[in-house]
Parts: structure tokens; sequence; C-alpha cells
């Protein structure tokens, strides 16, 4: 009696699970393309951005992106500077994260700027007395910096291997790491504090005017970019089946994200204190009164920037319990994420509802004013959102 061998059908190469994943990122993309057109066309007015309100969604976008992505220069001064060479594996993940976070910041603020044709203005007309400008010039050098670090793990690509000069060229210039990782902790501790220092020298408006702004936005980007680093490798690590990065290393990313948390809590509870009790004025109290009217400002502070982004993540980051377990360092660099992008919001938004006129001596105050974001512009966060997602 014969026996017939019946075909094995073998597996598909890709699974129904990563074809889904791609489907959601090209509907992603494919919203933020439609959305992007309508604002090449038809400009700002697709958005319920207005003179009272001059900033939206897209620049919370824009600084939560650039804080996200100070891991780069981080964990780049601990390897090439502190030569602490334990922390070398995920220098390029950081690295890569960090051009994700500014690049998707550069995106978004080509769609803000009204005239996205003119996005090289800053770079031809100098206004050196702008802080914007210097904001603009940094991010623009730091991008490349980190385009330079990256171009090793590029050019080692089966695709290169066609130019053996150019690979030898980019390891070469790889050798001048420490002096890129120099000039990035420089030039990214410049444009993290003049985010803040933008707020700071606008006297008229009592609730932003304050000299703690750049120092809070400088902790809070120093903590929290690198806990996304940790998070991206233990996900990767997940989705791959492949350690990466040793755990204890990214144990000790944990801790050290948790102390940055707890310095930038303590100067945001003393900076709160000087604000509430010490130093507030007339004005501030009207200003806070109709800030906490329009919009949802005090749960937005205690929950969201507070509680989920400073005590959830602080407590999972050096409690050993929860320190020496993965989930909870990947939950506790989500919830600091949620905290600085509700920080971003809270600061750039939220205060603009108050009036620019509301100062003192001024009789005449302007209405109050109010702002959620447009279909277009949720249409190109999902745009951007899919962009990240794409290069991850």
């Amino acid at each position: 009696m014969t026996s017939v061998a019946l075909p094995v059908k073998k597996p598909s190469a890709i699974s129904p699970g990563f074809l889904a994943w791609l489907a959601f990122i090209a509907v992603c993309l494919i919203i933020g393309a439609i959305s992007a057109f309508e604002v090449l066309t038809k400009g700002l007015a697709v958005t319920n951005m207005s003179d009272t309100v001059p900033w939206g969604l897209w620049i919370t976008i824009d600084l939560s992106a650039i804080a996200l992505g100070a891991g780069a220069f981080t964990l780049s001064a601990i390897v090439y500077l502190l030569r602490l060479k334990r922390f070398q594996p995920i220098v390029r993940l950081a690295v890569f994260v960090g051009f994700i976070g500014y690049s998707s910041a550069l995106l978004t603020l080509i769609m803000d700027i009204g005239r996205p044709d003119r996005f090289w203005h800053p770079w031809v007309y100098w206004n050196i007395h702008s802080v914007l400008w210097e904001i603009t010039w940094c991010i623009t050098l730091y991008l490349t910096i980190m385009i330079l670090e990256f171009l090793p793990v590029i050019t080692d690509l089966p695709f290169f291997a066609r130019w053996p000069g150019l690979r030898r060229f980019t390891h070469t210039l790889h050798k001048a790491a420490p002096l890129f990782a120099l000039l990035g902790l420089g030039i990214s501790l410049l444009h993290q504090s003049s985010l803040g220092a933008t707020y700071g020298i606008l006297r008229s408006r009592p609730i932003w005017f304050k000299p703690s702004m750049p120092i809070m936005f400088i902790l809070s980007a120093v903590a929290v970019g690198p806990a996304l680093t940790m998070a991206v490798a233990f996900v990767t690590e997940w989705i791959s089946g492949k350690k990466t990065v040793a755990h204890d290393v990214l144990r000790t990313i944990g801790r050290f994200s948790g102390f940055g948390l707890l310095a930038y809590g303590y100067i945001k509870f003393w900076d709160l204190a000087a604000v509430t009790y010490y130093g507030r004025t007339p004005q501030v109290n009207s200003a806070f009164a109709m800030l906490n009217e329009q919009t949802p400002y005090g749960f937005g502070f205690w929950v969201g920037e507070v509680i989920i982004g400073i005590v959830i993540p602080a407590i999972f980051f050096l409690a050993p319990r929860f320190n020496r377990r993965p989930i909870f360092l990947v939950v506790g660099a989500f919830a600091a994420m949620f905290g600085i992008i509700a920080s971003r919001w809270n600061v750039t938004v939220s205060g603009l509802t108050v009036p620019l006129a509301y100062a003192p001596g001024v009789e005449y105050h302007a209405p109050a004013g109010s702002y959620w974001p447009s279909l277009t512009e949720w249409g190109i966060a999902v745009g951007v959102l899919g962009y990240a997602l794409l290069l991850l």
C-alpha cells in the first residue's frame, strides 16, 4: 500500500497582525495627507485657532515631540562624555527615537506656520532678537547632528554594500561621536530651555511670566525622554522576541527618570507655591479664575501633570518591587509621556484663554478665548502619529 505525501502549507511570511498594523499606519498617513492638502490649499482658516488663541493642538505636538526626543542627547552625553559604556547598546535607539521626535515636530510646525512655503525664512533672514529664531536654528542643527550620529547604522544596511567608500566614511565620521554628543548637549539645553523662556518673556500674560519655566522645561524633557527610549526598547523586545538591551541597563534608566521626575516635581511645587501664596497679585487671581472657568486647567494640572505624570511614574521607576518588572516600567513611561503632553497643553493652549489685555493698568479687558481642535487639526495629528509609527 502506497502513501501519498500531501504538500505542507508553508506559513505566511507576513502575519495578519502585521498586515493590520501596516493598514492602520496607512490609514493614519492618508488622513494626514488629506488634512495637509486642506491646510496647504485653504490656509489656517480650516483650523479653530484665532487671534485670541493663535496656538493650539499643533504647537502642543511640537513641544511634546521635542521633549520626548530628549533621550537622545541625555543618553549620548552619558555614554560619550561620562564614559559609561554599559549604556552603549541603547544610544543608537535613543538617537533614532530622538530623530523621530524632532522630525515629527518639524512636520507639524510646517503646517502650523500658516505659510509653509516660507519655512526656510528663519535660516536666511536672521532675527537675532527672537527666541523662536534661536529655537528654529537649534532644532535644525540638532536634527542634523542626530542624522550624522545615525548614518553608520544606515550605511551598514545591505543596500549600501555597493558603496564601500561611503560606509567607511560614515564609520570614520562616527569617531567624532563625543564631539557630536557635546554639541548636541549644548544645543539641546539651549532650545529646551528657550521653549520655556518663550513664555517667560510674555509679561502681558501674568500666568506665564515666571523665570522658572525654562528650568521646568529642561527637567521634564531630561526625565521623560530617556523613559520613552526605555519603553521603546522593552516593546521592541516583546514584539521581536530578541533582547537588544540588558534589563539592568533599562532599569537604571528608569531610576534615572524617576529621580528626574522628583526634581521636576520639586521645582513645580515651589513654582506653584510662589504663584499661589507668595507672589500672587489681583491680576493673577483674576487670570486664574478666568482660566479655570474656560478650561479644565485645575483638573489637568493635578490629575494629568502631577498624579499621572509625576507621582505614578516616579513610584514605578524607583520602588524596587515595580522597577524589577518591565510592564510597570513601560506603564510608568507612558504615564510620564501623558504628563508632559498635559503640561505642554496647559502651558501653551490653556493659558491663551486669558486675553492678552488682561494686565495691570488696563481698564478694558477682551473677552476670554476658547478653543477646541478642528477635524483638520486632528487629521494632521493623526498623520504625524502615522509617520512616527512607520519609522518605528
